[in-house]
């Protein structure tokens, strides 16, 4: 029986490389593309599809192809290497592919490069300038023009006429166009900066103006040189970019400006449209008002469609949908979600009026596709541990109807009729599979999935060797302090139990908008521990993601403390079970979960024997205006939760054995963090290990990085557990 390595599970072939991976239904009706990683390279992607008349799988378009239409390309700009950490896109080659509104040809972002794919004739044309480096490449709602962003200026390529015409011409510096800032990006997870019109008459976009935030130096270590970074960092508290939107009439390049703001340091947090009008999404700065905004592009005169507020703060979405009847001259009709009743349902606005269409426990989580008679979101109505595909039917006259069958985690696409669905799949006991269903509008029964594509676990399979040592985890719930229901995933190692009980190590994140307990094939680094002797515990404390708004308030004001005793109930849990040692609980977390296992190893020593932070943040005062200030408000107005949320606050705590990892090139959670925090270990005389990645950034990504901190984590817990 062969046991998993940390080389093995960094290293090519990839165990699970061969997964579908952003799917979608060709516009001919007849193929799924999709992109997978390349057997020989881990970090490509190519772009493959599958016959559906033929059931066969081919690659279509290889990334090396791509490269080689490009010739030579440019080095990737800072800003463009910044928006793919934000992106969490770690891979090359072929990362996107976009289809033209006609279905005749293809477009391919390649290393800042646009490349069209004629599908009739299989030609490969690069149209943007050899030499430059493009990001957020989209085709015009016509198809007759791709456009993109680059030194901070909004392109436009008329396909007729093969020319470039540019759009702005005052960006740089400190200025760009087209872009959404670091903020937005970052935070608010809105990763667009332009947004054509449906009939392409008018093109929506920010004008980012970052030199009201104050410069502060960044010093990214390499492993031979230290490169000085000038950054304008909205550390919280402090000021934020200036954001204008603008609206172009494409035609004769008339500009005006769209006056979202109801305060100057309002956040522009969606924009889209609704038939012909601007839809703009305005959040205060305290981020507990969110007022949604029609704009005439004409006159920039603007009208309050609706208004959310929270005593605690509104999350964002992306479930705005515009219906049929918005595209006339009555009052817009369009599919909204919110979270006013505690949990998030979703609304039919018309006339001015809400009527919600969902109700009770439960979410919705996306809105996929919608006409006026009915609607396909995803979301739970049973457990959070599960997301599904429902109808809804926009009239009320029956509740929302389950599309999917197999208990587990659905990811779906819709096509553009809503008729016809892929569904990525996997549960606890299936590691992945891609379905076709096809619904039948209105329909009493559960959409019958035709397999198209199914992960086997067979001889010829790369995981096939861990297969025997492979232990299933299982769900479960306890209840918190306060009544509500926590789940957890729980892995247990296989084998005798050792004299005195396996032990433990806490795997942790905990942090907000992120859900990490679901009836999903579970990450291999579970598999890792547990075939070294370790049980795994992951505990979605209160704070987590996916879930009311009630189980989410008690961070309100305060970090790190609720989420703290949610773990410890989780060890308490732990210590009732016959195969563990209590005595030997370890913890281990990345970024927020890194930040959790310093305040567990600080505020629970008698629990946690030791621990591993990996790009902790350590001070608040450190971290950016939206997120912080979303859960602990301005510096200024709430000092004490502050003080509280720090882990400087808590050092003499400290207890168990402490191991921090950070990356010295971090631009998220700055290396500043780790360095203010070895510093007052040292003044307290308290030892610690540390490991520093020299040029790594905040996912600490890289092959050998990976390879040699899970190597070190394994012999740290080896030595303290």
């Amino acid at each position: 029986m062969a046991e998993l390595s940390v080389e093995r599970l960094f290293s090519d072939p990839p165990l699970f490389g061969a997964l579908p991976q952003s799917p979608q239904l060709a516009p001919d009706g007849n193929h799924v593309a999709y992109l997978r990683q390349a057997p020989d390279d881990r970090e490509r992607l190519d772009l493959w599809r599958l016959n559906l008349e033929t059931a066969r799988h081919e690659p279509w378009i290889t990334g090396d192809a791509v490269l080689a239409a490009l010739g030579e390309v440019a080095e990737a700009t800072a800003e463009e290497k910044a928006e793919r950490e934000r992106r969490r896109q770690f891979a090359g080659g072929i990362t996107r592919y976009l289809f033209s509104p006609d279905g005749s040809r293809l477009l391919l972002p390649v290393e800042g490069a646009a490349v069209l794919l004629t599908l009739e004739t299989g030609e490969l044309r690069r149209i943007t300038p050899p030499g430059t480096r493009q990001t957020d490449m989209r085709f015009s709602p016509d198809g007759a023009s791709v456009t993109y962003v680059r030194g901070g200026n909004l392109y436009r390529y008329d396909l007729t006429r093969d020319e470039e015409l540019p759009l702005t011409s005052d960006g740089g510096g400190p200025v760009s166009n087209g872009s959404a800032d670091f903020i937005a990006q970052e935070e608010m997870h809105r990763f667009e900066g332009y947004w054509w019109s449906p009939d392409g008459q008018w093109l929506a976009y920010t004008r980012v103006d970052e030199s009201p935030v104050a410069e502060s130096l960044r010093y990214e270590i390499q492993a031979d040189a230290i490169t000085v970074v000038p950054q304008r960092y909205p550390y919280a508290g402090a000021v934020n970019a200036d954001v204008r939107l603008l609206v172009m009439r494409v035609a004769s390049r008339e500009v005006r400006e769209i006056p979202y703001r109801v305060e100057q340091d309002d956040y522009l947090a969606r924009v889209g449209w609704l038939g012909g009008r601007l839809a703009v999404q305005r959040q205060s700065r305290n981020q507990q008002v969110l007022d949604l905004f029609a704009f005439d592009p004409e006159t920039g005169d603007g009208e309050r469609l609706l208004t959310e507020t929270s005593p605690t703060w509104i999350n964002l979405h992306d479930n705005l949908r515009p219906l049929d009847a918005s595209a006339g001259d009555g009052p817009p009709q369009f599919l909204w979600t919110s979270e006013r009743t505690g949990c998030s349902h979703l609304y039919l606005y018309e006339e001015g009026e809400a009527r919600a269409l969902t109700a009770g426990e439960g979410r919705v989580n996306g809105v996929l596709w919608a006409d006026g008679q009915r609607a396909l979101v995803t979301g739970w109505f049973e457990t959070p541990t599960e997301q599904h595909l429902y109808e809804v039917l926009l009239d009320g006259s029956a509740a929302p109807r389950r599309l999917t069958r197999d208990p587990g985690w659905h990811e779906p696409v819709v096509d553009r009729d809503g008729l016809r669905v892929l569904d990525r799949f996997g549960s606890l006991t299936v590691p992945a599979r891609l379905d076709l269903l096809t619904l039948t509008p209105g329909a009493t029964h559960t959409a019958e999935p035709h397999v198209l594509w199914e992960e086997r676990l067979e001889p010829a399979h790369p995981y096939s060797p861990f297969v025997k040592a492979h232990v299933t985890p299982e769900l479960g719930t306890l209840a918190a302090e306060d009544g509500q229901q926590l789940h957890y995933r729980l892995t247990r190692p296989a084998g005798t139990v050792p004299e005195g009980g396996f032990p433990v190590i806490v795997h942790v994140y905990g942090g907000p908008g992120v859900q990490r307990v679901r009836n999903e094939w579970a990450p291999l680094l579970l598999q890792l521990f547990c075939q070294h002797g370790y049980g795994v515990l992951e505990l979605d404390n209160r704070g987590s993601g996916n879930r009311e708004r009630r189980f989410e308030a008690p961070m309100h004001g305060c970090l790190g403390h609720a989420e703290v005793r949610d773990q410890v109930a989780g060890t308490r849990l732990l210590a009732g079970l016959s195969w563990v040692n209590p005595r030997r609980i370890g913890v281990f977390g990345h970024s927020y979960g890194g930040y959790m296992t310093l305040m567990c190893l600080m505020q629970a020593p008698e629990v946690f024997k030791a621990g591993v932070a990996v790009a902790p943040v350590s001070e608040w005062e450190l971290y950016d205006t939206h997120y912080t200030e979303r859960y602990l408000g301005m510096p200024q107005e709430n000092p004490e939760g502050y003080r509280a949320s720090s882990v400087l606050s808590h050092l003499d705590g400290l207890a168990g054995r402490l191991l921090i990892v950070h990356g010295m090139a971090d631009d998220n959670v700055l290396f500043t963090h780790s360095t203010r925090l070895f510093r007052a270990l040292q003044s307290r005389m308290l030892p610690f290990e540390m490991m520093t990645y020299p040029g790594a950034k905040h996912a600490l990504q890289e092959r050998d990085v990976s390879i040699h901190r899970f190597n070190l984590l394994l012999d740290f817990f080896g030595r303290h557990l």
